[in-house]
């Protein structure tokens, strides 16, 4: 318990330094690419059309401002 009322304490007390690296207004093909880029040096990312199916049908559904 002490140390869960430590860990407690020093969460809500300490400026956080966390910036997200992209926007969730994104799409999230423009998502993907940004941590493809930005995090693991890609120049580009390619989809297969599946792939591309199923991030079209996930934006459809609603989901496409959720953290990738």
């Amino acid at each position: 318990v002490d140390l869960a009322e430590k860990v407690l304490y020093s969460i809500e007390n300490k400026e956080s330094k966390y910036a997200p690296i992209y926007s969730l207004d994104l799409s999230i093909k423009d998502k993907i690419k940004t941590i493809a880029t930005e995090i693991y040096g890609a120049s580009d990312v390619s989809y297969t059309a599946a792939a591309s199916k199923q991030i079209a049908k996930l934006e459809e559904l609603g989901f496409g401002n959720i953290p990738v």
